[in-house]
């Protein structure tokens, strides 16, 4: 059962660094990787370092498990192991990549983050409680948005994209909005976004949560 409360547990107590954490969630296809190519720009023209990373890492994608499973599908006792492996890739990147970067003040602009480990291996059978526990130290983003594009864009941004190189979640509509749903279950942890808008409608949508001094390129203003 997918717990929106229980995602207090994951995250630390509090943030104490100057920096600002932005993650971007989201299916395949649905435009993440404009979207936090947009924001660094934006970010940069206002004289702020930004970080754009990911996770799961490389390291994680290029895991032979890994690879086997987004190709052919898997038990769901595979799918415990790579939740863990996935779990310790995301505690690496978190003490690497992250922390450092938020604690010089940065904007860290992260594909995925650790929303991304619920829609997929809740799907795959593993259970919602001890994907928690498993992630839990991780820091709070200060914005977490998930782009929400229809399934049947979804497939058709796909197949534009890699003709019929899917992987296997990606050939099935009904595998698709198992995990998406559980994007949408997450409630107000996620600031939920409409994906299907063109680029520029979507980037406006997304700085406007966020402080006035990040909503323009006109704006240098740094972080208090």
């Amino acid at each position: 059962m997918v717990d929106p409360g229980a995602l207090d547990r994951l995250f630390r107590p509090a943030r104490t660094d100057p920096g600002l954490l932005i993650s971007v969630v989201g299916f395949d296809g649905s435009g993440k990787t404009t979207q936090i190519e947009r924001l660094a720009e934006i970010f940069r023209a206002q004289g702020r370092e930004v970080v754009e990373t990911r996770q799961p890492s490389d390291w994680y994608r290029e895991l032979a498990e890994v690879q086997v499973f987004h190709d052919q599908g898997g038990s769901e006792e595979t799918a415990h192991v790579l939740a863990l492996l996935s779990a310790a890739d995301r505690r690496r990147h978190v003490m690497e990549v992250v922390d450092p970067a938020l604690a010089r003040g940065a904007v860290v602009l992260c594909d995925r983050y650790v929303y991304a480990t619920f829609g997929v291996f809740v799907h795959r059978g593993v259970d919602f409680d001890f994907l928690v526990t498993i992630n839990s130290g991780v820091p709070r983003p200060d914005y977490a948005f998930s782009l929400r594009v229809p399934t049947e864009e979804l497939v058709r941004r796909l197949r534009a994209r890699d003709g019929d190189r899917l992987k296997h979640e990606e050939k099935s509509v009904a595998k698709i909005e198992s995990i998406t749903s559980t994007y949408e279950k997450l409630g107000d942890q996620l600031i939920q976004i409409d994906g299907s808008l063109g680029p520029d409608e979507v980037t406006k949508s997304m700085l406007a949560h966020l402080p006035a001094s990040y909503q323009g390129s006109e704006s240098h203003a740094r972080r208090d």
